[in-house]
């Protein structure tokens, strides 16, 4: 050890940040201090806000509480400013940073500058127009995720959607998000997405500085989205960071994680309704099936106490209908007819009995008469032709001589097509009757 070296005051952390303080709040020169740069990570809060300010050499972490952020003027990523404040030191954190008072704006920083080039040039194109933008699917059943290779942000969104809504299928493209040529290597991933059979494609960063933020702003980006045939949402950067791939995009949310929720409340809303119209529905149809089942107790009641007595009814009826059949049935007619037929038979055969005597007498008388009357010879002649005429025209002739009288039904039969085999035939002899059955007709 050099024995003329001054040994160094050794003292706590604590103590050396206090030193610092103590060093920063005793030099006039920054005490009030006004720094010249662009703003990059603007982050309003609710005490205040926090931004970046930045040249090609260095950055300084900048701070305004609210009450003195109130006089500024509008602040923007890429807008160049001074800022006048004090050099605080943050003992806890071991860093420093500018207390900001008042701001004075100084211009536009080159990346603003061209931010705002290209945003008119986009505009004039119609690129940001409502009309133009896809409806974003409110239930998507498969979204493409287009991220950084282990983001966060893809992480939050893919956590999100497994443990909410598992059902949901999602790719995930991984993509370079920020660097030189990240813009060409954006549009490639979403060119592909779109070829994936996705429902939505996603396209999401975590935060970042303004510099790391800005291929999202880029042409490349901002033409990959506008030509993109399936709906594609942004959810890039932190709550209030805006890009111009958000103005072109069909829908836009602050972050990934926001973006998942999104969908999840969608999928809830949904289940929700479909779990309400399947209560309604399970109700309904319990009442319903109440209501029939009273509408059925009470008709089988009915039918209990009806049926019997339209038994009987049917059973009244049943008979009536058999005595009508039974008066009117084709058998007791037949009889009735039968009877009729043998009862005008019998008189038939009894007139043509009568006849036939009367005839026979009459011949008889005649004849007897013929015998004891003289007749002159010449007549003689003559009477015997009329004798043998009226013996001709005697019914008992053609009998004697083995004809007979065929009768059917009673009624003399003399055509016999009016009868066909089996059917049954009586014929009058000259002495007697006989039945007989027809076997053949001609």
């Amino acid at each position: 050890m050099n024995e003329n070296a001054t040994e160094p005051l050794v003292v706590s952390v604590g103590e050396f940040a206090a030193r610092l303080k103590g060093v920063f709040r005793h030099v006039k020169a920054f005490a009030r201090i006004g720094v010249s740069g662009e703003i990059s990570e603007l982050r309003p809060g609710p005490y205040g806000v926090a931004f970046t300010l930045k040249d090609a050499n260095a950055i300084l972490r900048c701070f305004a509480f609210s009450k003195a952020a109130a006089g500024f003027p509008a602040l923007e990523n890429g807008v160049a400013i001074t800022a006048i404040g004090s050099v605080e030191v943050q003992e806890k954190y071991g860093s420093y940073q500018l207390l900001v008072g008042e701001v004075r704006l100084t211009g536009q920083g080159e990346l603003h500058q061209k931010y705002l080039a290209l945003k008119q040039r986009f505009r004039d194109e119609g690129l940001f127009e409502a009309a133009r933008k896809k409806s974003v699917p409110a239930l998507p059943l498969h979204v493409t995720l287009i991220s950084a290779r282990q983001g966060k942000g893809a992480e939050d969104f893919a956590r999100a959607m497994r443990e909410n809504v598992p059902f949901v299928r999602v790719t995930t493209i991984e993509t370079r998000v920020q660097g030189d040529g990240a813009e060409i290597d954006i549009a490639e991933a979403i060119d592909n997405a779109g070829r994936t059979g996705a429902d939505l494609i996603v396209l999401a960063r975590g935060g970042g500085s303004y510099e790391d933020l800005f291929p999202f702003n880029l042409e490349p980006v901002v033409r990959a989205i506008a030509r993109a045939r399936v709906p594609l949402m942004t959810a890039i950067g932190h709550t209030d960071d805006h890009h111009l791939a958000d103005d072109v995009a069909d829908l836009a949310f602050g972050t990934p994680s926001l973006a998942a929720e999104a969908i999840v409340k969608n999928w809830t809303a949904a289940r929700e309704r479909l779990a309400r119209a399947v209560g309604k529905m399970t109700r309904e149809i319990r009442a319903v099936a109440a209501q029939w089942l009273q509408r059925a107790q009470t008709a089988g009641d009915g039918l209990d106490r009806a049926l019997p007595r339209y038994i009987d009814r049917r059973r009244q009826l049943v008979t009536q209908k058999d005595k009508a059949l039974v008066e009117r049935s084709p058998q007791r007619r037949v009889g009735e007819m039968r009877r009729g037929f043998s009862s005008a038979t019998a008189r038939l055969e009894y007139g043509i009995g009568r006849v036939v005597d009367a005839r026979k007498n009459e011949i008889a008388r005649r004849s007897e008469r013929l015998r004891t009357v003289r007749i002159v010879p010449e007549k003689q002649a003559a009477l015997e032709r009329l004798v043998g005429r009226l013996e001709v025209q005697s019914p008992e002739g053609p009998l004697e001589r083995g004809y007979a009288i065929v009768t059917f039904n009673g009624e003399p039969l003399r055509d016999a097509a009016l009868v066909e085999p089996g059917d049954a035939v009586e014929a009058r002899l000259w002495r007697g009757k006989v039945a007989a059955r027809i076997e053949r007709s001609e």
